[in-house]
């Protein structure tokens, strides 16, 4: 079967649902849907730019809301994939990396696998919810999400999702129970159990959160794997800056010693429309000193290794320049490893529910003494949102 005939399938299947779901009439409203169509060409190059390596994403999300009473709501969300290109071509079991780690129950189905070109669909949500009065209970794959601070997440213990991941704005999901009690919209408790295949890998923690003063403060604690977590978070603002952070520390297992990751971060919206995040971030099992070899910057991200250094500080900032075009720009610098990340964009939105944006993504580092670019990446995508 030709590349060509997966495509039309997949463009056929799209939609098809678009046009069975999006209606006025959806069964009187019990249903809802929404997702989006993109585009996205990657380029990757080496240091001297000098190699190139290219790839194409298709990417189709449906996101299919239920609701039959008051007190019942549901969820399917799919993620409809296709890649081809150099980038497939040269990754050894590219397939095996798509899965989510957090997911228990294999939902996923590979349609496509050859050399250069791959057709992979998952199920990304599939919750059913309870609510009456103050309870709330959630059962299924679904998103449990508990960081506060904007770049990283400590407290994020469930699924931790990597910030380079940018085309990826719902974030991974875990197959789990969560029951939540409020005392009044800003307090309560939530307890939350994600199962694993191996027992040594599953992940259960109370959450309790309140605000006083003006802030929102959450306690943390519970287990990650095979050891005892604890941690902290709050958000509220000083003068007419926000101020957020994050603390979680796991508890030493076998021979490993304990590890905290910590993050602080402050932010401003100026009065012409400036938007500036200034943050730091102290990972204690993390890298303090130059690589001789910089594979050895492990960026598979996990709630353990939110960063692979010990010492990192960003700076982000944005600004809509006209209501159809904005752009942002991140800059992260680590001292002890001498790591440098330069994250430009652009956005413009070209009409209704559709836009382009142009991603940049530089890394440099000292490798053997040298500081220097070690890797660049571009992206360019197109997406249109129903």
């Amino acid at each position: 079967m030709s590349p060509g005939r997966p495509i039309r399938i997949f463009l056929l299947l799209c939609l098809l649902t678009i046009s069975a779901f999006a209606q006025d009439t959806v069964v009187e409203r019990k249903l809802r849907l929404g997702g989006y169509i993109k585009d996205m060409q990657s380029f990757y190059w080496d240091k001297d730019f000098r190699h190139l390596v290219s790839g194409d994403l298709l990417h189709n999300r449906i996101n299919l809301k239920w609701q039959p009473t008051s007190f019942i709501s549901g969820a399917l969300e799919a993620r409809n994939r296709i890649f081809w290109g150099d980038q497939v071509a040269i990754t050894p079991d590219f397939v095996d990396q798509l899965k989510n780690s957090s997911e228990l129950v294999n939902m996923s189905k590979t349609w496509a696998n050859r050399s250069n070109f791959i057709v992979h669909t998952n199920i990304e949500r599939l919750w059913l919810e309870w609510r009456r009065q103050r309870w709330e209970v959630r059962a299924g794959r679904q998103r449990i999400n508990w960081g506060i601070a904007t770049l990283w997440n400590p407290n994020d213990i469930f699924n931790t999702y990597n910030f380079l991941d940018f085309d990826y704005e719902e974030r991974p999901g875990s197959d789990a129970v969560k029951a939540a009690y409020r005392l009044n919209s800003m307090s309560g408790a939530e307890v939350a159990v994600a199962a694993s295949n191996d027992k040594h890998r599953s992940i259960g923690a109370l959450r309790l959160f309140t605000n006083r003063w003006n802030y929102d403060f959450q306690l943390i604690s519970g287990w990650y794997k095979t050891g005892f977590i604890a941690g902290a978070g709050w958000a509220g603002s000083i003068k007419e800056a926000g101020f957020k952070g994050e603390v979680m520390y796991f508890a030493p297992e076998g021979d490993s010693a304990g590890l905290l990751n910590l993050t602080m971060e402050w932010d401003y919206m100026f009065k012409k429309g400036w938007y500036v995040n200034v943050g730091g971030l102290v990972n204690t099992d993390g890298l303090d000193a130059p690589v001789a070899d910089w594979s050895k910057l492990n960026f598979n991200l996990s709630a353990k290794n939110i960063l692979p250094v010990k010492w990192a500080a960003a700076v982000t900032t944005s600004k809509e320049i006209t209501p159809l075009f904005s752009t942002n720009l991140s800059v992260i610098y680590s001292p002890g490893v001498k790591l440098f990340l330069l994250l430009p964009g652009l956005k413009y939105n070209l009409a209704t529910n559709l836009d382009i944006d142009l991603i940049w993504q530089s890394f440099f580092a000292d490798v053997g003494g040298s500081f220097e670019g070690v890797a660049y990446n571009g992206f360019l995508r197109l997406k249109w949102s129903f």
